[in-house]
């Protein structure tokens, strides 16, 4: 997957919070880095690059157990930290501290989740309303942006890959119906489009 360029001060919206339900594993990409999104036993959210230290599974075919995250292949285990906590074929040793998963920093705000590289403050407050359903559309972000509808629509791009974006927001009147259709067709005409 080819990476787009983001801007490591930002915050992205990356799912919706009711994307992650408790101990779900929630899989999607921004700027071309595969995401593991999660929530832990005590409801905490977590966003990780979706790759197990240990052989580079995907952490989004393992589970959350005992509110952590287990890896499908070897079932190695991964507190909220990060740090690896339990090897099974070694369960008498202690685990190295150096093992650990790439942890992401995560926030939540107007029924979102973000994360970012190196984001500054807090994330963008959109206003009250209805979060929409997530858009996925085949052109690139920069050429989304310049097409997004704003009548009754606080909207935000997810860059997935240098030639795909996700559109996420919220129905300021609370109508989804009406934003789906308004998303639907956006979608549609921009695919269309040469």
């Amino acid at each position: 997957m080819a990476r787009v360029m983001l801007d490591p001060r930002n915050w992205y919206a990356i799912a919706a919070d009711h994307d992650v339900p408790h101990g779900h594993i929630y899989r999607t990409t921004l700027g071309g880095h595969e995401l593991a999104v999660w929530r832990g036993s005590d409801d905490a959210l977590h966003v990780w690059q979706n790759r197990c230290p240990h052989r580079g599974v995907r952490f989004s075919l393992g589970e959350v157990v005992d509110g952590e995250l287990r890896c499908q292949y070897h079932a190695w285990r991964f507190a909220a930290s990060g740090a690896c906590t339990f090897i099974p074929a070694q369960p008498d040793r202690k685990v190295p501290g150096s093992i650990r998963a790439t942890v992401w920093p995560m926030a939540q705000g107007s029924g979102m989740i973000w994360t970012g590289i190196d984001p500054v403050g807090s994330p963008p407050m959109l206003p009250d309303g209805a979060v929409i359903r997530a858009i996925p559309i085949a052109k690139p972000a920069a050429v989304v942006t310049q097409a997004l509808p704003t009548d009754g629509l606080a909207l935000m791009l997810q860059p997935l890959d240098e030639a795909s974006a996700m559109v996420r927001g919220i129905a300021l009147d609370g109508d989804l119906a009406r934003a789906d259709r308004v998303l639907t067709a956006l979608r549609r005409r921009l695919e269309r489009a040469a």
